[in-house]
């Protein structure tokens, strides 16, 4: 009590002598994440940031797309799509509400961004460790549009932990069991640290402890050194990052512990310059936790893992021309040619079905998988509103009764039985034409976009032409569904929900073709020496809204 009028009179001089009397502590800064919005894919770049229960956190939202979107976060074990989607059984109460669910789940949100705005969300996180999903509330966009916020606790760390330091010189870690040490000892705190004033170049050291697994899991240690070092757990290598470096990388190895009590042991040499060592361990359960002193500068890349799209390095933008993609491409085979066409709709043609196999909007494709690595595995589209119009290769062609059975289709690692391929042809304006010969009939195949497929109400439109003689009772697969109902004057396809490459598409699409039919599960049209086919996506994005 009696120093609030002895700091007032000291107030009235000399400021500087007061301040030691009453330091100040800064509130802790908030970690910071950034969250972009990936043009035209219905997708964050950033699906999982992690962080501690009761954090500051600050995320930095972007909507880089030309749709508006938002950051909705949810109580562990929310199913976001059906809470997104409840809004549309009142849509004009939602609309009023900028699309927010009114929800209990949901305990933290951005507003409703327009395109290339951005906002700042800074918070505390919760206190209990879990996984909080945050999603884009907009119709139709939670399938794609999702990620988790991992609140992670610490781990334990190491107990009983000694050293002992060797005198030498090395290019390579030795092995010390045969070396007499210099000195040995106890670690203060139980954290690894250099404190070898005596020695700054030109040693080793190994540390040993304990450290305990609190389940049987899979466990990731991580580890930098200046110069070479080596993490075991029960005597086997972990991870090892050997030979004379600087700090600049954190190297990563993963262990399957049971639980209970394990040796730890990590082994180190100094040759000259600067002496380095960090080393901490992670699981499913709890966030990078340091068990050195030193904290490498990018040791929360470890814990903040915030898990970007792989392969987002390289899109392909559609200008005034479509743009071909002749590369493997996630179902449609081996033989897979994509097309991107002006008015975000595209596709991905099968050489060796001879048909259509996947068609989508917004965003075409990332080349970085094939044109800037090694070139191996498929490609899934970029974009959303995927639609796989048959679970496998169908075939364009079969009779009435074949249909009423099973549709020929090409079996893996088979071919096209009665089909010759023929390649494609490019018009003036750069739009293919596939081409291909069954039995007597010559076929060609082209597509078009009328409108925008994403703004709404655009179409793609596709047009087949066969030269030849056409069997009688040929018809021609369009898609198979395991629900087609008549819709606006075509047929509504649902080929049911499907997951490519961890993302999920409903599988919608309304098909208009003159003397389209079902037969069984399949929706198909009498062959004829032209077919024109117009492929539209139900309006679940309802975009006018943010108007």
């Amino acid at each position: 009590m009696l120093l609030y009028p002895f700091t007032r009179r000291l107030l009235t001089g000399a400021v500087s002598l007061c301040l030691p009397l009453f330091p100040v502590h800064a509130a802790p800064e908030a970690e910071v994440f950034h969250v972009k919005t990936l043009r035209a894919q219905m997708r964050y770049d950033v699906t999982e940031i992690e962080a501690r229960p009761g954090a500051k956190l600050k995320i930095v939202f972007e909507n880089s797309d030309d749709m508006p979107h938002n950051m909705v976060f949810c109580q562990p074990g929310t199913d976001v799509v059906a809470l997104t989607t409840k809004q549309m059984e009142h849509p004009e109460e939602a609309l009023r509400r900028n699309w927010l669910p009114d929800d209990p789940a949901v305990w933290m949100h951005s507003k409703l961004l327009n395109p290339h705005e951005t906002e700042e969300l800074e918070f505390t996180a919760p206190e209990t460790p879990g996984d909080y999903p945050f999603v884009c509330s907009f119709p139709g966009h939670a399938l794609t549009m999702k990620g988790r916020l991992r609140l992670l606790p610490d781990g334990v760390g190491l107990k009983d932990l000694h050293f002992k330091l060797y005198l030498g010189s090395w290019q390579k870690l030795p092995d010390f069991s045969t070396l007499t040490p210099h000195r040995e000892g106890t670690v203060p705190d139980n954290l690894i640290q250099l404190k070898f004033d005596d020695y700054k170049n030109q040693y080793g050291v190994v540390y040993s402890g304990k450290i305990t697994a609190p389940k049987n899991a899979d466990y990731f240690f991580l580890l930098s050194s200046d110069d070479g070092g080596r993490i075991s757990i029960d005597g086997k290598k972990v991870v090892e990052y050997d030979g004379i470096h600087p700090s600049s990388d954190i190297k990563e190895g993963k262990v399957s512990l049971t639980a209970g009590e394990h040796d730890f042991t990590l082994e180190y040499f100094q040759q000259a310059g600067n002496a380095d060592l960090f080393a901490a361990w992670r699981s499913a359960d709890f966030a990078v936790t340091p068990l050195s002193k030193w904290l490498h500068p990018n040791w929360k890349g470890g814990q903040n893992a915030k898990k970007k799209i792989e392969y987002a390095g390289l899109p392909l933008a559609v200008g005034e021309e479509p743009i071909l993609y002749r590369n493997f491409i996630t179902g449609a085979g081996n033989r897979g040619i994509g097309v991107g066409y002006p008015g975000q709709a595209n596709i991905a043609w099968s050489a060796e079905a001879m048909n259509l196999v996947l068609i989508w909007r917004g965003a075409f494709i990332d080349a970085a998988r094939h044109w800037r690595d090694r070139g191996g595995g498929f490609q899934a589209p970029l974009g959303f509103d995927v639609v796989r119009l048959a679970p496998d290769l169908a075939l364009p062609f079969a009779t009435a009764q074949e249909a009423q059975s099973a549709w020929p289709k090409v079996e893996a690692g088979g071919f096209a039985e009665g089909y010759q391929w023929k390649g494609y042809r490019l018009d003036p304006k750069q739009y293919p034409t596939f081409m291909y010969r069954w039995g007597k009939v010559d076929v060609t195949d082209r597509f078009e976009v009328e409108g925008d497929a994403v703004a709404g109400g655009g179409k793609l439109i596709r047009t087949i032409k066969l030269t030849g003689e056409i069997p009688a009772d040929a018809i021609y697969h369009l898609a198979t569904g395991a629900k087609i109902e008549p819709a606006n004057g075509g047929f509504l396809v649902d080929g049911g929900r499907f997951d490519q490459e961890g993302r999920g598409f409903e599988n919608k699409i309304l098909i208009n073709a003159d003397g389209a039919k079902v037969i069984g599960q399949y929706l198909v049209v009498p062959a004829r020496s032209e077919i024109r086919v117009a492929y539209t996506w139900p309006e679940t994005h309802v975009h006018a809204a943010a108007q």
